[in-house]
């Protein structure tokens, strides 16, 4: 079988986590002897190459904006450029091109908010099965994570309903579809995704997470030390930590917040001025870890997976999370007291408190984290995605009965 990935990057132009999970699973699969491919974005022209087994064939990106480039324009010119990617027959004819040179038999395709659906029509016509893995919400939302100006985008906003038309209309080409956490695939169901899909192509597979299981915990002396690990945006509930931290009693406790800002963090730091908050910039997760008790993942967004909760869980150390989307279901599996309502200061700051007067002696145990370790290995992932390209290729029509071009 010639399996042949689409992502919108790929190593080493990683911004993400589902860029990550693409070249674990596409690296564990060549090791595997699968003849596999990769296709992406590059900034400038680059030559087919192979890295640590898997053929590597990159795309220019003829968009307006490169991705990294375009947090700096107006939100006018990035809607622009959005319906431009939409419609970007450019890189679908040079897609098209590289199916015909690797000849893939499954197509496997990922976070898209980088790529016209036109590659999927390219691929169907060429009569591929196509297997499509929910990391974000791009097929819905401009933003690829339904939430605008502090809140969750419920309902969503027209400019999305209309600009996503076009991924809905397209979308009926998928063969198979992998939520990364049964979350994801629930909201894609609710907006009416994948209606033409019979249940036994729709599918929930966690992401690979290569993660050493052992415990790195911070040295067994001085303050309880909370960490934040990642983007300094919104979504990701810096601000509700902040605030939790304001509404902590003085003690024996810090946070420690790694990762930056897409902009400027000087507003941040203003807020955590006066307490006992630590900006570190950026820090491997490994290192991270190895300086923290307790992760806390205060996502207001309904995040998809949660890699970095795996990871830390993985290394032994607890986390406190919001109860929605990826993050609630993952940190359900191990200890659900450790969850807190999604944006609630007060109920973040109360959990904490408890960890502080409880001691790093009587940190929450981790229970469930053999099953975890066992559902996200690599090699158990790869199985699971084993199967599903199986279904394509003995029910090659199972998925396609409704759609005609």
């Amino acid at each position: 079988m010639r399996l042949l990935h689409l992502t919108s990057t790929y190593a080493p132009h990683v911004f993400g986590g589902a860029e990550k999970v693409v070249q674990c699973l596409a690296e564990h699969q060549a090791a595997d002897g699968w003849q596999v491919g990769v296709t992406h974005l590059v900034p400038k022209p680059a030559e087919r190459h192979q890295l640590n087994g898997v053929d590597v064939l990159p795309l220019q990106h003829r968009n307006p904006l490169w991705l990294e480039d375009s947090a700096r324009y107006p939100g006018v010119i990035r809607k622009i450029n959005k319906v431009a990617t939409i419609y970007n027959y450019l890189t679908a004819r040079d897609f098209a091109a590289v199916l015909d040179s690797f000849l893939p038999d499954i197509l496997h395709t990922h976070s898209m908010p980088e790529l016209t659906p036109m590659m999927w029509a390219a691929a169907s016509r060429r009569r591929i099965q196509i297997v499509h893995t929910l990391h974000d919400f791009d097929l819905m939302c401009v933003r690829a994570t339904l939430f605008k100006d502090g809140a969750l985008c419920s309902p969503r906003h027209l400019s999305c309903r209309v600009m996503s038309l076009p991924k809905r209309i397209s979308h009926r080409h998928v063969s198979q579809v992998v939520g990364v956490s049964q979350s994801i695939l629930d909201m894609h169901r609710k907006q009416g995704f994948f209606q033409h899909l019979p249940e036994a192509a729709q599918h929930v597979i966690w992401n690979p997470v290569q993660a050493k299981p052992d415990k790195m915990h911070a040295p067994p002396n001085g303050p309880i030390s909370f960490g934040f690990l990642g983007r300094l945006v919104q979504e990701k509930g810096i601000g509700v930590l902040l605030d939790a931290c304001r509404a902590m009693p003085g003690g024996n406790w810090q946070v420690r917040i790694a990762g930056r800002s897409p902009t400027n963090d000087a507003d941040l730091r203003r807020r955590a001025e006066g307490l006992p908050v630590v900006f570190e910039g950026f820090v491997t997760p490994k290192e991270f870890f190895r300086k923290i008790d307790v992760l806390v993942v205060p996502a207001l967004w309904s995040e998809p997976f949660g890699l970095t909760v795996i990871e830390a869980l993985l290394a032994g150390v607890p986390v406190i999370g919001s109860d929605i989307g990826g993050v609630g279901e993952i940190i359900r599996t191990i200890d659900e007291s450790l969850l807190v309502p999604a944006g609630d200061a007060q109920a973040l700051a109360k959990r904490m408190s408890h960890i502080v007067a409880a001691g790093r002696e009587n940190l929450p145990a981790l229970s469930g984290i053999t099953a975890l370790r066992d559902r996200t290995r690599p090699s158990s992932v790869v199985q699971l995605y084993r199967d599903v390209y199986a279904l394509c290729q003995t029910h090659p029509s199972l998925a396609r009965s409704t759609f005609r071009e």
